[in-house]
C-alpha cells in the first residue's frame, strides 16, 4: 500500500509535461517518507463494509457430502487423511480441500480465515470452533445443520456428528466462520 501511495505522490509531482516539479532543495526522500507516513497514520478510513460471501449451494453440499463419508475414520492427534486418521482441523483441511478450498492447517489458524456467523444463522458448510484444551480456538467442526455438526469426537475415538445443543458444546462454543 505505502509503495502505491508513493508511486502515486510521485506521479503527481510530475507534471502534465513528465518532468519533475520544482521542489525546495531541503526536500530529502527520507523526508518525503516521514511526510507521507504522517499522511497515512492520520488519515481516517471508513470502516470496510461487511462483505457476505454468495453463497455456493453446490459447494456447501459437496462438503457435506465428503465429510460425511468421513465418519467412522479413527480419531489421531496430527492426523489429516484418511489413511491415518484425523484431528479436528485436519479432517476440517482435508474436506475443504478435496472441494477445493484451501485452509490453514490448525483451528486458531482457521478461525482467522472467512467472515464471522452468528450462532442464530449458521449454514451447512460453516465452520464452528470450540475452546477445549487451550484457549481460543482449539477445535473446529464443520456444521450440517439442525444444531449438528461433523468433527474429531475424541471421546468416541472417530469422527462423529456432534450436537451443539449438548452442554459440553454449549460451554465451549467460541465462535463460526463462513469460508465459501
Amino acid at each position: 500500500m505505502r509503495q502505491l501511495i508513493i508511486a502515486v505522490v510521485f506521479a503527481v509531482t510530475l507534471g502534465s509535461t513528465g518532468t519533475a516539479m520544482a521542489v525546495p532543495a531541503a526536500t530529502t526522500y527520507d523526508n518525503f517518507l516521514k511526510t507521507l507516513d504522517s499522511i497515512i497514520n492520520e488519515a481516517v478510513l471508513p470502516a470496510p463494509e461487511e462483505i457476505v460471501p454468495a453463497k455456493a449451494p453446490g459447494k456447501n453440499q459437496a462438503i457435506i457430502s465428503i465429510a460425511k463419508t468421513m465418519l467412522g475414520q479413527p480419531v489421531v492427534w496430527g492426523g489429516a487423511s484418511p489413511g491415518q486418521g484425523f484431528d479436528c482441523s485436519g479432517l476440517v483441511q482435508y474436506v475443504f480441500r478435496q472441494a477445493g478450498v484451501s485452509l490453514p492447517r490448525t483451528a486458531d489458524r482457521q478461525f482467522l480465515v472467512g467472515q464471522p456467523v452468528a450462532k442464530s444463522v449458521l449454514e451447512p458448510g460453516d465452520l464452528v470452533f470450540f475452546t477445549t484444551y487451550e484457549p481460543g480456538a482449539s477445535h473446529v467442526g464443520i456444521y450440517i445443520g439442525a444444531d449438528k455438526f461433523i468433527h474429531t469426537s475424541w471421546s468416541q475415538g472417530v469422527v462423529a456428528i456432534g450436537d451443539m445443543k449438548d452442554d459440553y458444546f454449549v460451554r465451549r462454543y467460541y465462535g463460526a466462520k463462513r469460508v465459501i
